[in-house]
């Protein structure tokens, strides 16, 4: 079980063998994983580019070679992290063979990425979301996106038009991204798999007060 106690140790120093040049992107990706960790424990305020360097390895002029100020690095950051688990997601969704299953998939594969990703999701979803508009419209823009495909599974379900289905599509990524909140500072109390289940099961019983969509063509293509 991970708190913020593993995060603090996990970021003191990155093994990286004392002579090892490593390559351009592979210098990049370590110091984004480093910085990533570090944002996590200690939001963006607090971690600084030497702190960064240091538990890295590296000089702080190798740090900057890669990104040109604090704000650079973390808006790579964010939109390495939106893109992973957007294309999770998306395979999630994809990969099912109904609607209901894609709901099913969709909140697995959301809840596995915090699961498996604490410290990225808290850059995402708490630190971000406290820091300048720009950081701030990488999640609105993610979340939009989450929320569109959700909406095609409820108006393929239950027959309703875009804005009903928009709403209650937003509801539920929200519904999502707090339980997921709630299970990282409960400390895991429950499985991720079986807390994604209670998740698609409420949402899709919910559908149940609404009737089938008449139109077979919407249907047919619900994402």
């Amino acid at each position: 079980m991970r708190d913020r106690e593993s995060l603090r140790k996990g970021v003191d120093r990155v093994a990286v063998p004392i002579g090892i040049r490593l390559r351009a992107a592979e210098r990049r990706a370590q110091l984004l994983g480093v910085a990533r960790r570090l944002f996590a424990r200690d939001g963006y305020r607090g971690a600084s580019m030497e702190s960064i360097a240091e538990a890295a390895g590296v000089t702080k002029p190798v740090l900057y070679q890669h990104f040109s100020s604090k704000r650079a690095l973390y808006s790579a950051l964010l939109a390495g992290e939106l893109g992973r688990l957007t294309k999770e997601l998306e395979a999630a969704f994809s990969q099912a063979g109904s609607n209901e299953e894609r709901l099913r998939q969709g909140f697995g594969a959301y809840l596995g990425f915090v699961d498996r990703h604490e410290d990225a999701f808290r850059l995402l979803f708490t630190e971000a979301l406290g820091l300048d508009a720009d950081f701030q419209d990488q999640v609105a823009e993610f979340r939009r996106w989450v929320a569109g495909r959700v909406a095609a599974i409820i108006a393929a379900e239950a027959g309703l038009d875009a804005p009903r289905a928009g709403g209650l599509a937003a509801a539920i990524v929200g519904m999502a991204e707090g339980a997921a909140g709630w299970w990282l500072d409960e400390r895991r109390p429950l499985d991720a798999g079986q807390l994604a289940g209670e998740l698609a099961g409420l949402a899709w019983k919910g559908f149940a007060r609404f009737p089938s969509c008449p139109e077979p063509d919407v249907a047919a293509d619900p994402v």
